[in-house]
């Protein structure tokens, strides 16, 4: 079975993303019909290309796969109709369909609002575009490794050559303070209600902005060639103006209903369960560490009569997860995720205040040493299970018992694991393991690779329209292909 997102965001998207169709204004703009413009106007443009990015780019496809594979999630069946993905199976259509809307949607809006937002009088709509397409390639390239980046987006060109990732995350880093700059200006025109992350807050999405920003230069921190303690000491300098408190979080709202509702709605959708539960590795690691978030994170099985069980006492409570690609247990004896990232109108975090300081706690590691990481590690931990909602003597008690990070044997074992728990159903714990190797995962029965993914397949599309490029790439097109480490993650800490 293909996973698929339950909706298309139809209350947000009416102005659909290909709107946005028409590239730079033509050099002789005459005979324009003003009541039939050929391109949309760039406050109609933010409001595709925002939803556009957080719920079907961050939030897509990739993002699903890559959960599954650090077992953040399960699937409770020994086979699928389509992709084993279970099992890091991926067929070429899956990864067409994320790299088509990828480039063919978010960027080539993205690249289109920068070409239609004057930065002289529209600067806060030109730098959120210009960030959102810095965003969008440090997406991409980090699922595929080497891509077409100089010469993509451009219709004159049919084959797009294939950039190296360090070539791409060097301009992205570019194009990131150059948007940050932008949005910093006070003049022009601005968004206010068309902004459906931020209502036309600017100094939000410039702390937005820093705070992927030092995600992106810690990203870099064990690459081949890379001195991973200026990308510690950059990453620090971009978090210092970042996201400071759970209020401050990148969190996108959903109303809830038909055509609204929240992708990892996906987890409820009556045609999709009861095949996607909690993971054993989930549950398990909860456990161990007697985490309070476990009954938020996680729905608890109760065993009673009606359940059909007489193993337990009537109203055991219990939590169990599926093994990732092991054999399928009884659909009553495994547990749900939980309802606070499932239910229709929650809200997607994108960034948050969590997560940076756990990136804070890394780089602090990096540059300084395990003492230096403790505070920071610590308040990561906090802030989470406060959005969370777990009360504050839980939170005080779980603190208490976690060990200072320069007692343990691997202090970046432990912020990692620790931030796997935060980042729960995000992209970011994938590409985490990718980079340090954590947390340790278990194998998968009858697995089609010898571990985890460590990039998307190549696409069809791509074979079938850039052929000699994909070559020139030197990646296996395969399945084999997906165990070809990208180049930030090819050296680091294992």
């Amino acid at each position: 079975m293909r996973i698929k997102h339950s909706a298309r965001l139809g209350w947000a998207l009416a102005l659909p993303l290909a709107l946005g169709a028409a590239g730079c204004k033509s050099f002789l703009d005459v005979n324009e019909d003003p009541n039939a413009p050929v391109a949309a106007r760039v406050d109609l443009r933010l409001t595709a290309l925002v939803p556009g990015f957080i719920h079907s780019m961050y939030y897509g496809d990739t993002q699903l796969w890559g959960a599954e594979w650090t077992q953040q999630f399960a699937y409770n069946r020994d086979e699928r109709n389509y992709a084993e993905i279970h099992r890091f199976e991926l067929q070429e259509t899956d990864a067409s369909h994320a790299w088509d809307y990828d480039y063919a949607s978010v960027l080539t809006e993205a690249n289109d609002m920068m070409a239609d937002a004057d930065p002289e009088t529209e600067p806060a709509y030109h730098g959120i575009a210009e960030f959102i397409y810095a965003w969008s390639f440090s997406h991409v390239t980090d699922m595929w490794g080497s891509v077409p980046f100089k010469e993509a987006l451009n219709p004159s060109i049919r084959e797009p050559k294939y950039d190296e990732q360090k070539v791409v995350y060097d301009s992205i880093y570019k194009l990131l303070d150059h948007s940050i700059a932008e949005m910093s200006k006070t003049g022009g025109r601005r968004p206010a209600a068309n902004d459906l992350l931020f209502n036309g807050d600017m100094g939000r999405w410039v702390k937005l902005a820093r705070t992927v920003q030092a995600r992106l230069q810690l990203r870099l921190a064990y690459a081949p060639g890379e001195d991973k303690v200026a990308h510690a000491q950059k990453a620090l300098a971009a978090l210092a103006q970042g996201i400071a408190s759970n209020a401050e979080d990148a969190d996108f709202a959903y109303p809830g209903g038909v055509d609204a509702r929240n992708p990892l709605w996906t987890f409820q959708d009556p045609n999709v369960l009861p095949r996607l539960t909690a993971s054993n590795f989930m549950v398990e690691l909860l456990k161990s560490r007697n985490d309070p978030r476990l009954p938020i994170m996680i729905q608890p099985v109760i065993y009673d009569s009606v359940r059909g069980t007489t193993r337990f006492p009537a109203k055991t409570v219990s939590y169990r997860g599926h093994v990732n690609g092991g054999p399928q247990d009884a659909d009553s004896t495994i547990s749900f995720i939980g309802s606070f990232f499932t239910k229709e109108n929650a809200a997607l975090n994108v960034a948050s205040y969590a997560d940076a300081k756990f990136t804070e706690a890394e780089a602090r590691l990096i540059a300084s040493g395990a003492a230096a990481a403790d505070a920071p590690y610590r308040e990561g931990i906090r802030a989470n299970m406060q959005k969370l909602g777990v009360p504050t003597d839980a939170i005080a008690t779980y603190l208490a018992a976690r060990p200072s990070l320069g007692s343990v044997p691997s202090a970046l074992e432990e912020i990692i694991t620790e931030k796997y728990i935060a980042n729960f159903l995000k992209v970011e714990p994938w590409n985490d393991w990718r980079r340090t190797g954590y947390p340790k995962l278990p194998p998968v029965d009858k697995a089609v690779l010898p571990g985890p993914p460590q990039r998307i397949r190549t696409p069809g599309s791509e074979l079938s329209n850039n052929y000699h490029s994909v070559l020139a790439s030197g990646v296996p097109t395969g399945l084999e292909g997906m165990s070809v480490k990208v180049w930030w993650a090819s050296q680091g800490p294992k």
